[in-house]
């Protein structure tokens, strides 16, 4: 009986730290340019909560998006933007190239592909679901056209954190907008 009475306290005590990134002063999201250190401006922006940061990581390449105490790589609460050598030119045709690769690979599936027009940019946000058991991996992408290739904007954790922060990695993914829409 005692036992029964403290599971909505561990209950709680579970929810507490998805709860607190979910509504990282959610009332102060603001929009920011994806600026390297040198170099032009990536010609995109994104939504984030007022207390996160894009960053570069000394080593790593691309830009890091979260929180200023967030250590890459291992943070779920960190978006890498990285180059992609995927041409995004047909997005219908990385949908499909996606779908047939997973049906060929054991070692990780595609449960989400879709094609999903952002600021009229046509995009493909992927889910890929990799390892089993406390090796389970989940990691949501959206990659976006750049030049003649791609970028990929990519949020990823143990599959039990990644199903908390699902939402917040979505909405902060499809906040992507090209820099002229993100000014009007």
């Amino acid at each position: 009986m005692r036992f029964q009475r403290l599971i909505p306290l561990f209950l709680a005590a579970a929810l507490l730290p998805a709860l607190a990134f979910a509504q990282s002063d959610s009332s102060a999201w603001h929009r920011v340019e994806l600026k390297p250190a040198q170099g032009k401006a990536l010609p995109y922006t994104i939504e984030i909560p007022g207390d996160w940061q894009v960053r570069q990581v000394e080593n790593t390449p691309g830009l890091w998006i979260g929180p200023a105490d967030a250590k890459p790589p291992q943070d779920p609460r960190l978006i890498w933007v990285r180059g992609s050598q995927t041409a995004l030119n047909d997005p219908e045709a990385v949908v499909k190239n996606i779908r047939e690769n997973d049906a060929k690979e054991a070692a990780w599936t595609a449960p989400r592909v879709e094609v999903k027009e952002l600021g009229g940019v046509r995009t493909v946000l992927v889910r890929m679901d990799s390892g089993e058991g406390d090796k389970a991996r989940s990691t949501l992408a959206l990659k976006v056209p750049f030049q003649t290739v791609a970028v990929d904007f990519m949020a990823s954790a143990d599959r039990a954190e990644f199903e908390k922060m699902l939402p917040t990695y979505e909405r902060i993914l499809l906040s992507v907008r090209p820099v002229a829409d993100a000014a009007k």
